[in-house]
């Protein structure tokens, strides 16, 4: 199998003739503005002439971005086939299915996936939304696990025990959400060498013979979280911590750049480009600003939220919910949250659970995925004297309904209920 490095988390396996791609982010900014590319894109919208599969990890959009799949010229989307996790909700096949591709496969638990000669994949939820794939053919077997937060052995071995012998794998190598308010830097140094950790972790229990650092190839593009590119590992950190702390090979890729197994990759050449772009980055200093939202149409939205809020869900689960303490930045003004309503307080910021601008405030009360978004992009403040937990479970009810989760179920609280217990003895571990 030949792997073309397309960008971030984007990658195109051929194998026979045969070419499927991953996770396709091209172009433009992600997460309500907190994202960019740190390196151009070479691979071009006419290229998808020549794929035949798309497999999307996730619905995140450095993954799954509609604006960038509606370029594709039709004639070439009437060509390829669509692959992504089996969801009750099916949202993401169903848009799929809508713009023209070819077919969407739905792939299962358990299941390999025939694609064509003696190529298969499987492809299996992790958590969270996420999923890993695994691609097999009759001498060679890659990895994929992407943004999967495989944090200890059990599961890694959980999938090993399905993959079988791993000869690449593909993975996440540095932080990408918030990790510390700006005084924080040693919370975020700390954060960037855990996930290098983890990177260990798989390459000790999965035992691959190379290792290509995915899914962390940009930078923090907003004037609220630029802060946060202080401490990210980059591709020359990641290189240097594998090849002194196990026993893989690594292989860092450029846009564009391929590789084949057993043969050479100067990535030391590779490593120089991505370094002379994160410098160009920081040269330029400029970044995505903020768009303040009129307090009448932030409290009008927050009105909606909570009606929403308090009329599809039960008692049991808002008898959760507590009231929040939130300091809206722009405004330099403290509200109290509450399933009464979003009232005027007065508090200093520090004493909040939670510091945030009008518009990402305003993004949280529009979308199901709006505190996801947030967090990942960083574009909030976590004050340490407040309890951020206490913002957290306003949306975290929306957020697992966009994911096919019902948190109103007695199976959902029973679960949880029960995962609580056993973590506090002991016996649970995620």
């Amino acid at each position: 199998m030949l792997i073309e490095f397309v960008n971030h988390s984007s990658f195109i396996i051929e194998h026979k003739g045969t070419r499927i791609m991953c996770d396709p982010w091209l172009e433009g900014s992600v997460f309500n503005n907190g994202w960019s590319l740190l390196s151009p894109t070479l691979f071009s919208y006419t290229d998808f002439e020549n794929i035949d599969y798309i497999w999307f990890s996730h619905e995140h959009p450095d993954h799954f971005f509609p604006p960038n799949l509606k370029k594709i010229p039709l004639e070439f989307r009437a060509g390829i086939t669509i692959l992504f996790q089996y969801t009750k909700d099916k949202r993401v096949a169903d848009w799929c299915r809508k713009q023209g591709f070819k077919e969407v496969i739905e792939l299962y638990p358990n299941r390999w996936q025939h694609i064509k000669a003696d190529l298969n994949v499987l492809c299996e939820h992790f958590d969270e939304g996420d999923s890993w794939i695994c691609f097999r053919t009759d001498t060679q077997t890659f990895l994929n696990t992407n943004d999967c937060g495989i944090t200890n052995k059990n599961q890694a071995l959980k999938i090993k025990n399905k993959t079988g012998k791993i000869d690449l794998l593909l993975t996440q190598f540095s932080y990408a959400y918030w990790a510390g308010n700006p005084e924080q830097r040693g919370y975020r140094k700390q954060v960037a060498e855990d996930k290098l950790g983890w990177m260990k972790l798989q390459c000790d229990a999965f035992e691959p013979k190379y290792v290509i650092p995915i899914a962390s190839y940009i930078y923090f593009s907003h004037a609220e979280n630029e802060y946060l590119n202080d401490e990210i590992n980059t591709a020359g950190k990641t290189y240097e911590f594998i090849k002194a702390n196990t026993t893989v090979t690594p292989v860092v890729l450029y846009n564009g750049e391929t590789f084949e197994t057993d043969k050479p990759h100067d990535s030391r050449s590779s490593i120089e480009r991505y370094a002379k772009d994160l410098a160009l980055v920081r040269q330029k200093n400029v970044y995505e600003e903020t768009k303040p939202i009129a307090q009448a149409q932030l409290q009008s939205e927050a009105n909606t939220f909570l009606k929403g809020i308090n009329k599809e869900n039960s008692f049991y689960l808002k008898w959760n919910i507590k009231p929040s303490s939130v300091f809206v930045k722009d405004y330099n003004k403290s509200y109290t949250l509450s399933l009464s309503g979003f009232e005027p307080a007065q508090l200093a910021e520090d004493d909040c659970d939670v510091s945030i601008t009008s518009e990402n405030l305003s993004f949280c009360f529009l979308y199901p995925y709006g505190l996801d978004t947030t967090q990942i992009n960083g574009r909030l403040r976590k004050p340490v004297k407040g309890n951020y937990s206490r913002f957290f479970n306003f949306f975290r009810i929306n957020q697992l309904k966009s994911r096919g989760t019902d948190p109103n179920s007695l199976s959902y609280l029973f679960a949880a209920v029960s995962r609580k217990v056993l973590g506090k003895l002991g016996f649970y571990q995620p």
